[in-house]
């Protein structure tokens, strides 16, 4: 799975890519712990060495959602995430009526 991942995240050359799979509030709290645990072992092996299988299973899951999303969503996403909006918002309305309705 670490070999997936790493396939399919970081050898991308679409930064987007990239950004929606880093920036997922999940893969942050993960990397996060991942990064602190690899260099409190002298950054011994890669930060992924240190994952548990369910954080394996997690960064898997959510490596195979942005990658099969359309470029299109993931910028949504990521200008909704942006402006503090669910980033799975109600698409019947447009975003400037959320952006701007009254209190």
């Amino acid at each position: 799975m670490k070999n997936e991942i790493i396939s399919l995240i970081d050898e991308s050359k679409l930064p987007i890519v990239k950004e929606a799979f880093y920036s997922n509030p999940e893969v942050e709290a993960v990397m996060e712990r991942l990064y602190d645990q690899w260099e409190k072992n002298n950054h011994a092996g890669i930060p992924l060495d240190y994952a548990t299988h369910e954080e394996l299973l997690l960064l898997y899951k959510v490596a195979k959602e942005v990658v099969d999303s359309p470029h299109g969503e993931l910028s949504r996403a990521r200008m909704r995430r942006a402006m503090g909006l669910s980033e799975k918002g109600d698409e019947k309305k447009s975003l400037w009526k959320k952006l701007f309705k009254k209190g």
